[in-house]
């Protein structure tokens, strides 16, 4: 699967517009979670979440960290709490991102979360906890439940998996806002991409226009011979040819686009990126509801012929929405790869998200092309325009 580097600290624009995502939405998503722990027996859910793994927490708060982390304590009935390893001056600012009213502030959220289990008489209950992205630091976890002795405790990890498989309305337009933002900056990194020009200057520059456009979050790799994360170690100057794959988040939800800038008439390479983009086309013509996911896989396979093993290797396709690799997958090894309980689903439907990409050598050079789709009954949808 390709990987981008993760930022300790998200620096970007970070806001909440209830007419993308209103509150109306989130209140369904309660209601759906709720009789889902109704048929579980639970009592109560712990969420936790960090600026590294945030979407379970965030499907249901629309808060996200922006360093370290914190737990969404969310009874059966009653009002949910938010306890966020930020401090206490912080809080104002992060109730602008969420419509849970109550925010709190803590720096161990494992015993301060025990005592806000039993503030609300949650101390003997069945509690599961959702933690998909196993970032919960454990003395603090350990805390938790060594407070708790009489709890009874769920490890569920997998729980907003299959919930968050179809996109609402909302999610899909804020995907779109957020493929609008990539659109630009493809556009503008054109004008960055430049021979001669050192490779961490471009990157740079590109960073820079994302968080100009509103990106809460960018994922940058490039390279000539193959994909690099940014580094100031990379003093090479750009040459005839760069690829360079791009993600943005923006209002939490993410999407993917990847290119080649070839800077010369060499054909043997403008003829590979065109087949690249012909692969992916091929690919989003897949993108159906009731297809299976391996039907994506099969078609890459054909199309790429001796190209399938490498591009295979950087991953071909996966689900885009909160989390920058989700579910669906093609198979259990991608699932695996990025540390998803399971590949989701092996079937489409409408309102799934996916990333299509496609990557492989020719002539030395790394070719890459790709984009985000949105399923529906119509065929695919483009989430990138450009």
């Amino acid at each position: 699967m390709i990987f981008g580097r993760h930022s300790v600290l998200k620096r970007g624009c970070s806001t909440w517009d209830p007419a993308l995502v209103p509150q109306a939405e989130f209140q369904a998503r309660l209601d759906r979670l709720r009789q889902e722990m109704t048929l579980l027996n639970l009592d109560a859910l712990v969420i936790y979440g960090d600026n590294y793994s945030f979407a379970d927490l965030c499907y249901l708060t629309n808060y996200f960290p922006k360093v370290r982390g914190g737990i969404a304590v969310v009874p059966r009935n009653g009002a949910l709490s938010l306890l966020l390893n930020i401090g206490s001056r912080d809080v104002p600012f992060a109730k602008t991102l969420t419509w849970v009213d109550d925010v709190r502030a803590s720096n161990q959220i494992g015993s301060d979360g025990a005592k806000l289990i039993k503030e609300k008489g949650l101390d003997k209950a069945r509690l599961g906890l959702v933690d998909s992205g196993q970032g919960f630091p454990l003395p603090q976890l350990e805390d938790m439940k060594h407070a708790l002795p009489d709890a009874i405790w769920e490890n569920i990890p997998s729980l907003f998996q299959s919930i968050r498989l179809k996109k609402t309305d909302h999610e899909l337009a804020a995907m779109g806002e957020a493929g609008r933002l990539l659109k630009e900056v493809c556009a503008g990194a054109g004008q960055f991409i430049k021979p001669g020009r050192k490779e961490y200057e471009i990157v740079a520059d590109i960073d820079r226009l994302a968080r100009d456009q509103g990106a809460e979050d960018i994922r940058i790799l490039s390279g000539e011979r193959r994909l690099n994360p940014p580094s100031f170690k990379q003093a090479a100057s750009l040459g005839s040819h760069w690829a360079v794959y791009l993600a943005v988040q923006h209002e939490r939800y993410w999407a993917e686009a990847g290119r080649t800038y070839i800077l010369s008439n060499d054909e043997k390479l403008r003829s590979a990126y065109a087949r690249a983009q012909e692969v992916v086309a091929a690919m989003a013509k897949k993108l159906t509801p009731k297809r299976a996911t391996a039907d994506i896989d099969d078609i890459a396979r054909r199309e790429l012929g001796e190209f399938y093993a490498a591009a295979s290797v950087y991953g071909l396709a996966n689900g885009i929405g909160l989390n920058q690799w989700e579910a669906p997958f093609l198979n259990e090894d991608d699932a695996r790869e990025v540390g998803a309980p399971s590949m989701g689903t092996t079937v489409l439907n409408d309102g799934m998200a996916l990333a299509l990409r496609v990557a492989f050598g020719s002539e030395g050079k790394m070719i890459l092309f790709g984009d985000s789709y949105e399923v529906t009954g119509s065929g695919a949808r483009l989430l990138v325009d450009g």
